[in-house]
């Protein structure tokens, strides 16, 4: 929802008529910088997170995109407590997209409420002292003598004013610079599991998506792409789809995904319908390059062959090579993991228009600052004139924090001066990526004689999001996210080789740490079992320099019994990861069900710090689980050099029935907030595989799983 903004005067004209309304903001010294004070505060500012109108009605202002994470309540709770109202008793509502306004307002990493909290106290607390201090002036009386609760400023004599009686006059203040913070172990409602105020709006339908948006004079633009990647068109029907009732346009157009362009031919149309069944009619000819050869196999054995690289160092301790070169017990093992899409249930979409000198998005973004900062360069347009209308998102996980879509809608639209509405197929979504990379892990290790890790080292094999296209052939430090060198073993080397291949990849949950932890917690079971040692031992006495990873695997043991006697038919299996600050350990209880292995139950245990909402975290974690359950149970395989699961018959997501009892446990701290939208995912497979282990000796190094013929 859009917020207006307005001059001083203009406010002032409006209040005196129709009731004051205090605005508390503050400007960011650069887009993503954190405010360290609160100097650019202005009352009346252009910056709107609170508003209280003169009949004490608040409103608090979200300013960060909602694709079901919890940052649309998460925010507001923060901003209301320390503002001291409750948080049912106030509006939310989206804010417009603005980074001189706002900062960044992307959603990845997990990195909101790590980076908002502090600020959003802030906000919150200076527009409670000036409210306060304007109760002080009427009474004239020192403010020290002044309380605010629940909306109402008391005076120690039992005065009290609403802030709503008091919003004129605080918003002629000047606001505190660094104001007053509660001390969290006064907080009432951060820590509390609040009903979501977006929840109904999913659940009645009154919530708006991407998809669902339109504008006047809107067409539609169904496109078709080489399912080889790269590929391009070498002729196309355009009679044929033209003479489809509705069809407007058939133009070739592009987007770019990391340094590469991709061709397609769109069909426009007034209604979706009628462009779908042009694009069906385009009868295009591709010309691929020969890269219709390539396979998830060929894929796999260029791996295989690269690995025998030594590699790029991408974190070092001690010298592992030296123990190695002695050794004549090493032990090896090499992981490997397929390609996967991020399957939002809102499949991509995206509406432009690009006219001479303004531009305008509707849809559901990660990245909405990008998407402005895309229209505006590209089409030397200045930014006050490109106007972003974002929604919730049905779903990102990444993938929508690009701006490739919106690329093909704002050329098309440029080409036929009318709004566009570009909507993805499944199909498309499926095929197309960029996906979740592949990979191949190699790790090896020595024990010395008392079962103890004495060198390990963990190679890399993948493509990088960051390097696919240019001549830089340097593994970067992103291909070790996810492995824990927390572990206090004394020559340790994590090495990346990089591989450069035309699949396009991008930001998947949890990005690398949803692969590697796969290799490096299973390869530590591994390690245990050759040392003769439970697993969960084996790693705690890796981490007493490490009270954080130490405590999460000492809580996981309390409460799933792991020391006690072992359930018999029952397989247990243990993993543990930090991301994004949080520090999780997880352990996944296996059965034989008519000889095949079922997950009975999930246990976990998260810490990450002070925690905003606890049902928001358990809501992310089981999220996490259930994505990571089905990335285990499935993937994307490569044939003929186009991708081979089309839709959710071939790739299926993880059903209710086949889901296990998800049981998470959210840690309490006095820590500044990590970030909880990830952590769940990465210890899924690991925890899995060793339970699958526990239960049958056999040891799953490849994803996908199959979980039958293993008992």
């Amino acid at each position: 929802m859009k917020t207006a903004q307005i001059s001083r005067r203009k406010f002032m004209q409006l209040t005196s008529v129709s009731g004051a309304c205090l605005v508390v903001g503050c400007v960011p010294n650069s887009v993503g910088e954190s405010i360290a004070n609160l100097s650019a505060i202005n009352p009346v500012g252009l910056n709107q997170f609170i508003s209280i109108d003169n009949l004490g009605k608040v409103i608090l202002y979200n300013h960060r995109p909602e694709m079901g994470q919890g940052v649309y309540q998460a925010i507001p709770m923060i901003l209301a407590e320390e503002l001291e109202v409750e948080i049912k008793q106030v509006e939310i509502r989206q804010s417009e997209a603005d980074s001189k306004l706002y900062g960044d307002q992307r959603v990845v990493g997990s990195r909101t409420i790590r980076s908002e909290f502090e600020k959003m106290r802030k906000m919150g607390a200076a527009a409670k002292e000036m409210l306060t201090s304007a109760a002080a002036q009427k009474w004239k009386v020192n403010v020290r003598e002044c309380s605010a609760k629940n909306g109402i400023v008391t005076h120690s004599s039992g005065k009290t004013l609403s802030y709503g009686e008091l919003v004129e006059a605080a918003s002629k203040l000047s606001a505190p610079e660094n104001p007053t913070l509660k001390d969290p172990k006064d907080f009432k409602i951060i820590g509390q599991s609040i009903k979501r105020q977006d929840a109904p709006l999913k659940t009645n339908g009154s919530a708006k998506f991407g998809i669902d948006m339109q504008t006047p004079g809107m067409l539609y633009a169904s496109i078709e792409r080489s399912p080889v990647w790269l590929g391009k068109a070498i002729s196309y029907d355009k009679d044929a789809a033209l003479a489809i009732n509705g069809v407007k346009h058939v133009l070739t157009t592009s987007r770019q995904v990391y340094g590469r362009k991709i061709e397609g031919v769109a069909v426009i149309a007034d209604n979706y319908w009628a462009a779908f069944k042009g694009r069906q009619a385009l009868n295009v000819v591709w010309d691929n390059k020969g890269l219709d050869k390539i396979s998830s196999e060929t894929i796999m054995q260029d791996f295989r062959q690269e690995s025998q690289k030594k590699g790029d160092v991408l974190h070092e301790k001690g010298d592992a090579e030296a123990v190695f070169n002695n050794s004549n017990d090493i032990i090896v093992s090499s992981y490997e993991l397929p390609y996967q899409s991020h399957v939002p249930m809102e499949p991509m979409n995206v509406i432009a228009s690009v006219k001479e000198n303004s531009a305008e998005y509707w849809g559901s973004t990660q990245n909405p600052n990008g998407m402005r900062s895309y229209l505006s360069k590209k089409y030397n347009i200045p930014p006050e004139n490109v106007k972003i209308n974002y929604t919730f998102m049905g779903g990102g996980f990444g993938r929508r924090s690009m701006t490739d879509i919106l690329e093909e809608a704002a050329d098309l639209s440029k080409q036929t001066g009318a709004p566009i509405k570009v909507v993805w197929t499944r199909e498309d979504d499926q095929t197309q990526g960029p996906f979740r990379n592949c990979s191949l892990n190699v790790c090896r290790a020595v024990l010395d004689k008392d079962g103890n890790i004495s060198a390990l080292e963990h190679k890399v094999i993948a493509q990088e999001i960051g390097k696919q296209s240019g001549n830089d052939t340097k593994a970067g430090r992103q291909l070790m996210g996810g492995i824990t060198t927390g572990y206090s073993i004394p020559n340790v080397a994590i090495r990346g080789v990089l591989q450069k291949r035309h699949v396009p990849i991008s930001y998947w949950r949890a990005v690398y740490h949803s692969t590697n932890p796969f290799a490096h917690e299973s390869f530590i079971d591994e390690l245990a079992t050759k040392a003769g040692k439970d697993p969960l031992a084996f790693r705690l006495a890796m981490l007493q320099d490490h009270p954080r990873f130490k405590r999460v695997l000492e809580e996981i043991a309390r409460l799933t019994n792991w020391y006690d006697s072992k359930k018999a038919g029952i397989g247990r299996g243990l993993a543990m990861v930090e991301r994004s600050g949080a520090h999780f350990a997880m352990v996944v209880e296996v059965a034989n069900e008519n000889n095949r292995v079922k997950p009975l139950r999930v246990t976990t245990i998260i810490d990450v710090g002070i925690c905003v909402n606890p049902d928001i975290v358990r809501a992310q974690t089981e999220g996490s689980v259930v994505m990571g359950l089905t990335a285990a149970y499935g993937g994307l395989t490569v044939k003929e050099g186009r991708i081979v699961e089309q839709n959710f018959n071939s790739y299926p997501l993880v059903k209710f029935s086949e889901c296990p009892e998800i049981v998470t446990h959210v840690l309490p701290g006095t820590a500044e907030p990590d970030g909880a939208g990830e952590a769940g995912l990465p210890t899924l497979a690991p925890a899995l595989a060793n339970a699958i282990f526990d239960l049958t000796g056999k040891r799953i190094r490849k994803m996908p799983m199959d979980l039958g013929g293993l008992v």
